[in-house]
């Protein structure tokens, strides 16, 4: 393909997923991390018990289990990417059409729960459209730029849906119907950028895919890291919510004062340095930003939990905020700075995979410990996981350099 070729290829692309970019803000506000539509109304609506809640909040995990096998059937199927992507879209949407036809919790968690799975079952194929559509010094900053725009409708979303629910609870079915076809128009555009199928060789077989963290312990060391980082941060996501809306802790917020806090107050500081940590994705060593961003988990974590201010929590949601706009992106796109050329879908498959494990059983002991725990004691044995993960990234840093580098070289 010629230099031309490439850059209108790289336009379309961008052009489209910023369009994207509002639909998915859209999207997003029914299970942001910690917080969500789905989650509150199990809450309050349902009156869900700790199950029932970690299901949902653990949805998005259990799908990345299934990645690696998806991403092997659609390799199989020839179709190009974002074909693939835009079915996953539809099916997405017609499950959440469904979610609001029943009456009881176990239909709407089972729908919940099937929806989420379903959707991120793109995000291996979106990373690998990104990293063959632009350039290495492109990825962070426009990644950035679709994640700002869809902070900015999830802002919105928020508060909208906040107030919604504030006046009616029963009032989440219209929610959820103008996500369903939020989705739609999401599938719609994605229909507009032109891909190429997966390659079967370069996606490999799912259980052979797995051997790669032990072929590359680079890969290896960098996921255990991972691991323990996601499993304390994860642990503790929804507890937050749960902190701000059971009677037991003495809070009792509004439904618009939870969404504000939890769901709007990160999204408007995700917004504010996403383009920053974007730029700084693309040039910055990938362990130094790590370990910025893991400083920023931790002073979200002891602010929480050890206040019942709510002006306190906003701040703390703020740190939360600052350093997902930076988590996104190095989570979305960090195997683009360490596969070799092609294999990008690989190596995120194997990423997504270790994501599900702990995000499947993170909020699950989350809440079990916050049922026999104060909320700060949660805190700190999330603390004590993201403190013992910063000091594994640390003997990274030099081989993570040279590893770019010859990545990029061989471009």
């Amino acid at each position: 393909m010629s230099s031309s070729e490439q850059e209108e290829l790289a336009s379309t692309t961008y052009f489209w997923e910023r369009i994207r970019g509002i639909f998915t803000g859209l999207i997003e506000v029914l299970w942001q991390p910690g917080s969500g539509v789905a989650l509150l109304v199990a809450s309050r609506y349902f009156d869900a018990g700790t199950v029932a809640k970690g299901l949902i909040s653990a949805s998005g995990f259990m799908g990345f289990l299934l990645t690696p096998l998806t991403l092997g059937l659609f390799a199989s199927l020839r179709w190009p990417i974002h074909r693939n992507m835009a079915l996953l879209y539809l099916l997405g949407s017609i499950c959440l059409l469904l979610l609001p036809l029943g009456g009881s919790l176990e239909w709407f968690v089972a729908f919940a729960v099937l929806a989420h799975v379903i959707l991120v079952q793109y995000t291996p194929m979106f990373t690998e459209m990104y990293g063959s559509h632009f350039t290495t010094n492109q990825r962070g900053h426009r990644v950035s730029t679709v994640f700002l725009i869809g902070g900015a409708c999830s802002v919105f979303a928020n508060y909208a849906s906040g107030k919604l629910l504030d006046h009616r609870l029963e009032d989440y079915r219209p929610i959820v119907w103008i996500i369903a076809l939020a989705c739609l128009a999401s599938a719609a555009c994605l229909l507009q950028i032109p891909t190429k199928p997966l390659e079967k060789a370069k996606v490999g077989n799912p259980l052979r895919n797995l051997r790669l963290p032990f072929q590359d312990r680079l890969f290896g060391w960098m996921l255990l890291s991972w691991m323990l980082l996601g499993f304390g941060n994860l642990m503790t996501l929804p507890l937050r919510l749960e902190y701000m809306a059971n009677p037991r802790f003495g809070i009792e917020a509004s439904n618009s004062m939870i969404l504000v806090i939890t769901g709007a107050v990160p999204v408007v500081f995700r917004l504010i340095a996403s383009r920053t940590l974007g730029r700084l994705f693309d040039h910055w060593n990938l362990v130094t930003l790590r370990l910025f961003l893991n400083a920023l988990f931790l002073l979200s974590i002891l602010t929480f939990f050890t206040t019942r201010s709510l002006w306190v929590m906003g701040i703390s949601m703020a740190f939360l905020g600052t350093a997902m706009a930076g988590g996104r992106i190095t989570w979305s796109l960090w195997v683009t700075k360490l596969a070799p050329p092609g294999k990008a879908s690989s190596y995120m498959s194997v990423h997504m995979l270790s994501t599900g494990l702990r995000g499947s059983t993170a909020p699950f002991l989350g809440f079990y410990l916050l049922d026999r725990m104060e909320p700060m004691q949660v805190g700190w044995i999330g603390t004590v996981m993201i403190v013992i993960s910063t000091i594994m990234f640390f003997p990274a840093r030099p081989h993570m350099a040279k590893r770019t580098q010859e990545v990029n070289e061989g471009a």
